[in-house]
């Protein structure tokens, strides 16, 4: 069996729809599923639509509303399935509930995480309900899978991740048994529900999770994640001219470039996928002809010593949060402390650097920054630098070659180095600069690691 996971530009609009029916249709033979993310901008759409209702902008609500369904509309009519009663139902259908929570918000005030899944959800509901009609009307025995049904989650709206003991017999007689009677489930991506039935969303990116999370739900071979790039480059097209596809790497690789702002994959993406040893493509919708670029586990990868860096990833937007204090001289429990107070706030950290005096973390929230910088406070003298971006390469030979690291730096002579993390990981080297050098350094490593020839194994001319 195969996963074939569709994000929102490759579902955006009728030509799209058509090459993605194309390209199911040439897996026929490999028993696919399907997910889908919301068509493109929609989920945008509808996070404005939930803080105008919550604000009580009336107008501004039914205008969101109205044009979400019209998007939609358009591309049934378009897609040629104007005269569907099904789609027609599903288009009143998610009106009356777009409108039913709009109403909720409204009397409450504010943007509840609850309710706001529950808006966010119909984006990906929609694309799911077009998506399979338009199969079978291209000869495809498609059907819709509610994936409400199949994913039991946790109650952590907004971040809500699933139980695999839970989602398993649900896969199984719902995804498993489509298949197995010839036809192709077609699943939202994204959505869950709780143990209570109150719809869940996985976050920002978690379509791609929920398609190898069902893959390792229902034993499938590889999973395929189609978006609008060719794979995985050596680094970021919309930043840098010149880049190369990267035809095959590793798990902790492509895991390490998600993790550090690589926009092709969602952090979470590998892990299910690690964990049931399930083969990763990336491709690109718009050529599926491309072969894209392979991630599988590192014990099938020997060409490591052939590219001491596989790719340059960057995340931008940081802040950098010094704490500085001479009671953690000679102490313990100093960091444990500066920790706790960052768990309490729920604030992820991306690197960490000490000293015998003082801490230095990133983090890419400043949601709960002031409440954070009051406890720290208490602690020690704290600064906060914002306009920060984390760079790091990433690759399998950089553990070889004790000096990579002087290569690196050597190349960035002139630039402000403000925190350096190396040895929590054996395959990145990552460091901290102000955002506005972004493009320079990443140019300039570039240049310096993937300019002339290249091993043709592992990077596409």
């Amino acid at each position: 069996m195969l996963v074939m996971k569709f994000g929102g530009t490759s579902v955006g609009d009728p030509e799209a729809m058509a090459r993605v029916a194309a390209i199911i249709g040439a897996r026929l033979d490999r028993w696919p599923a399907v997910v889908v993310s919301a068509v493109a901008k929609t989920t945008d759409e509808l996070v404005a639509l939930a803080e105008a209702a919550a604000q009580v902008d009336r107008p501004r609500t039914a205008a969101l509303t109205e044009w979400i369904i019209q998007k939609h509309t358009k591309i049934v009519a378009e897609l040629g399935m104007e005269s569907s009663a099904d789609l027609r139902s599903v288009l009143a259908g998610t009106l009356e509930e777009l409108m039913r929570i709009g109403g909720l918000l409204a009397d409450r005030g504010k943007v509840e995480p609850e309710l706001l899944d529950d808006c966010l959800s119909w984006g990906e509901y929609l694309s799911a309900r077009i998506l399979a009609a338009y199969l079978r009307s291209r000869g495809i025995d498609a059907e819709w899978v509610d994936a409400r049904r199949v994913f039991v989650t946790d109650s952590r709206f907004g971040r809500a991740r699933p139980y695999p003991e839970d989602s398993r017999p649900q896969a199984g007689q719902l995804v498993e048994a489509s298949i197995r009677e010839g036809r192709v489930p077609v699943l939202q991506g994204f959505v869950g529900r709780d143990k209570e039935g109150r719809t869940t969303t996985f976050g920002r990116g978690g379509s791609d999770y929920s398609a190898t999370f069902l893959g390792t739900l229902i034993g499938a071979r590889a999973v395929e994640i189609w978006t609008d790039v060719d794979g995985i480059m050596t680094a970021d097209p919309s930043l840098l001219q010149g880049v190369r596809r990267i035809r095959r790497m590793t798990f902790e690789e492509a895991a390490e470039l998600a993790y550090f702002g690589a926009k092709v994959l969602h952090p979470s993406t590998l892990l299910p996928a690690v964990r049931g040893g399930i083969s990763v493509f990336v491709m690109n919708s718009m050529k599926s002809e491309a072969p894209g670029t392979e991630i599988v586990s590192g014990a099938q990868v020997i060409s490591a010593d052939k590219a001491l860096v596989k790719s340059i990833a960057y995340k931008e937007g940081l802040s950098v949060v010094n704490v500085k204090s001479t009671r953690m001289l000679m102490a313990y429990g100093f960091l444990a402390t500066i920790f706790e107070i960052f768990n309490r706030h729920e604030t992820p950290v991306d690197l960490v650097s000490t000293s015998e005096v003082s801490v230095s973390v990133t983090i890419d929230s400043r949601e709960r920054l002031q409440e954070i910088v009051q406890a720290l406070s208490e602690v020690g003298d704290v600064e906060i630098r914002h306009g920060q971006a984390i760079v790091c390469l990433v690759g399998e030979g950089i553990c070889r070659r004790p000096d990579l690291p002087a290569r690196i730096f050597g190349e960035l002579e002139g630039i402000q180095i403000n925190l350096i993390s190396q040895g929590a990981s054996k395959i990145n080297i990552s460091f901290v600069i102000d955002e506005v050098s972004l493009p320079e350094v990443v140019g300039r490593l570039h240049r310096r690691f993937f300019s002339g020839p290249l091993d043709e194994e592992i990077f596409a001319p």
